[in-house]
């Protein structure tokens, strides 16, 4: 491969993840790595995460915009 794709993922599906959903924090699984699909070639990963007892919600974010949940 020539690098073409960028650098190598920094999340795997199944990796619990921390995003910000308005003004709150919430925890969230990969489901998907997308792939180099975003502006520039920004990595996107789909994300599941749930706000309330309700259904998940599913989001595509891109790399920079999530962080490693300890």
């Amino acid at each position: 491969m020539d690098g073409a794709e960028g650098p190598p993922p920094k999340y795997r599906v199944g990796d619990k993840i921390k995003i910000h959903w308005g003004t709150t924090l919430v925890i969230g699984e990969v489901t998907e790595d997308r792939g180099p699909l975003g502006v520039g070639g920004r990595r996107l990963y789909g994300v599941r995460f749930t706000l309330t007892d309700d259904e998940p919600s599913y989001i595509e974010l891109p790399e920079v915009e999530m962080e490693p949940a300890t």
